[in-house]
C-alpha cells in the first residue's frame, strides 16, 4: 500500500490539473461547460450520442444546421468537445460558403432549452467573452421578468 501510494504522488500531474475549479476545462467552449451540461439535459436528457431523424448529438441540433456548420452529416461518433466546438460556431462565428452565400450565427439563444431555462440565460448574461457580448441585449428582458 506504501508503495502504491509514493508511486502515484511520485508521477507528476499535467499542468491543467492543477486548476480543477477552471469552470472551462472539460468542453473548451465558449460558455462554462455548467452551461453544456444544462444545455444537454435539457435538449437530450444528456445523451451525447442523441439521434433522430431531425436532431443530432447531445445538444439537440437540427441536422441540417450540423451539416452547414461541419463536415459530416451527423455528429454521430463525435466527441462532447467536438459538438460543442460546432455549436459555438453555430451561435457565435459567421462564415461563407464555397458558393459565396453567407451563414449568419444565431446565437446562444437560438436553443429552444435556453429560452425556458434561466439557470442556462445566467450563463449568457453573465459572461464577460467578447463573442457573448453582442447577444446579453436580451439579458435585460430576462432580468426584467425574474
Amino acid at each position: 500500500m506504501a508503495i502504491a501510494l509514493i508511486t502515484a504522488l511520485s508521477i507528476p500531474t499535467p499542468a491543467f490539473a492543477a486548476a480543477p475549479d477552471n469552470p472551462f476545462q472539460k468542453y473548451h467552449g465558449v460558455l462554462p461547460d455548467a452551461y453544456y451540461d444544462g444545455l444537454a439535459r435539457c435538449e437530450t436528457g444528456g445523451n451525447w450520442n442523441h439521434s433522430t431523424r431531425s436532431y443530432t448529438g447531445g445538444l439537440g441540433i437540427y441536422r441540417g444546421t450540423w451539416q452547414t456548420w461541419s463536415d459530416t452529416s451527423s455528429a454521430k461518433g463525435r466527441s462532447p468537445i467536438e459538438q460543442v466546438k460546432v455549436a459555438d460556431a453555430i451561435a457565435f462565428k459567421s462564415h461563407i460558403n464555397p458558393d459565396g452565400t453567407k451563414v449568419w450565427r444565431v446565437g446562444p439563444w437560438g436553443w429552444g432549452c435556453v429560452k425556458g431555462q434561466k439557470s442556462l440565460q445566467k450563463y449568457i448574461c453573465q459572461s464577460r467573452h467578447r463573442d457573448v457580448a453582442r447577444w446579453k441585449r436580451n439579458c435585460a428582458t430576462v432580468h426584467k421578468h425574474n
